[in-house]
């Protein structure tokens, strides 16, 4: 599959926006409203990071479903050993670093539980509001992107064009808008804040924004116009808008979703034009390293707590770009270290289970 640059370039951008707020929990706050709120929304880059993985791996299924026997099979070899090695030395790491006992996440669970471990290694921790996050930091976003992967070979058998496409996204938006709707009547938890936060974290209310990736996928790839997206879909995905727009309510276009088609437009745009501000070697790289780095970056924050190098000057704004930079350079070098000796050799291994699978299917067959 040829190397698209400006995928390495989005992945980039999204995991300096991810450690860009999460610098922002630490130390002293940011005076600035203005600077704050704009450093809040860094956390949308987890969701630059799915529109980039359903493009990605709708373009990688395609070339693959042609040249392999197994396909289905093969893909899902691929993603574990793409996301479990990495997960798992989190999963261990954090609980050293964390240990056993209560923390927010948990709720009024008072502990972590070996069904909560044993969740984290299924990758199942997204289905239940009290497991979803309580482990490894941001391990939401991985349970996520698994329940993605669960359903890809299906969506790719059913959406065979940008019309489908669109259709699958104008869906995706009554489907959480709906469960939305009745599950903030049915809280199952004590905390509704918790409760809330795991209504925006779990997979429905981030399907759309996979939706729009595949979107990007026959947009750039196949070459489709948007023309080609029938006028009833488009009337109604434009009377959703109009009416959140007047009614000033967010109820099925949700902000994180309007991140999602600002990110689609960013992707096309930079699919046709090499912006080297964005599309360069050192956040190409970065994007390369951005799963070790997403992992590393909540040790490396809650060391320098730990030795009380959070803050240094009297100003907060001086404190919190220096705290940034400090943050990104030190999760660089750990993230090239994981991606190396952890990430890469596992994706070989991977791709040699799969190669040797394939070929003992091809003498079978032959």
């Amino acid at each position: 599959m040829k190397k698209l640059d400006y995928i390495d370039a989005l992945r980039g951008l999204a995991i300096l926006g991810v450690i860009m707020v999460h610098t922002n929990q630490y130390g002293s706050p940011i005076g600035s409203n203005i600077l704050s709120k704009i450093i809040s929304m860094g956390g949308r880059g987890v969701q630059l990071f799915y529109l980039a993985s359903a493009f990605t791996l709708f373009l990688s299924f395609k070339n693959r479903s042609k040249k392999e026997i197994f396909p289905i099979r093969n893909f899902f070899v691929r993603r574990f050993f793409r996301i479990a090695p990495m997960y798992y030395i989190g999963i261990s790491y954090y609980l050293f670093q964390d240990g056993f006992g209560s923390r927010y996440w948990l709720g009024d669970q008072t502990d972590i539980s070996t069904l909560n471990i044993v969740s984290n290694f299924t990758f199942l921790h997204g289905f239940n509001p009290y497991w979803i996050n309580s482990l490894v930091p941001g391990g939401w976003t991985i349970a996520v992107e698994m329940t993605f992967y669960a359903i890809l070979p299906f969506l790719f058998s059913k959406i065979k064009n940008i019309n489908q496409a669109f259709n699958f996204f104008v869906i995706s938006l009554f489907v959480n808008y709906t469960l939305s709707f009745l599950l903030t009547k049915i809280s199952i938890v004590s905390s509704e804040r918790l409760w809330n936060e795991y209504l925006f974290f779990y997979f429905p209310s981030q399907l759309s924004i996979f939706a729009l990736g595949i979107v990007m996928f026959f947009i750039i790839i196949e070459s489709e116009n948007i023309r080609n997206i029938s006028g009833k879909s488009l009337l109604i995905f434009s009377g959703l808008l109009l009416f959140q727009l007047l009614s000033g309510i967010q109820f099925a276009i949700q902000n994180h979703i309007l991140f999602g088609i600002v990110f689609l437009f960013l992707g096309l745009a930079l699919s046709k034009y090499k912006f080297e501000l964005i599309i360069n070697p050192i956040i190409n790289y970065i994007g390369r390293i951005s799963f070790s780095m997403y992992l590393a970056h909540f040790a490396v924050l809650h060391w320098l707590l730990v030795f009380n190098y959070v803050d240094y000057f009297d100003n907060s704004i001086i404190n919190y770009f220096l705290r940034y930079s400090i943050v990104t350079v030190l999760t660089i070098l750990i993230a090239t270290v994981f991606y190396n000796f952890i990430e890469m050799p596992f994706q070989r291994l991977g791709k040699e289970i799969i190669k040797r699978i394939e070929k003992n299917s091809k003498n079978m067959l032959s």
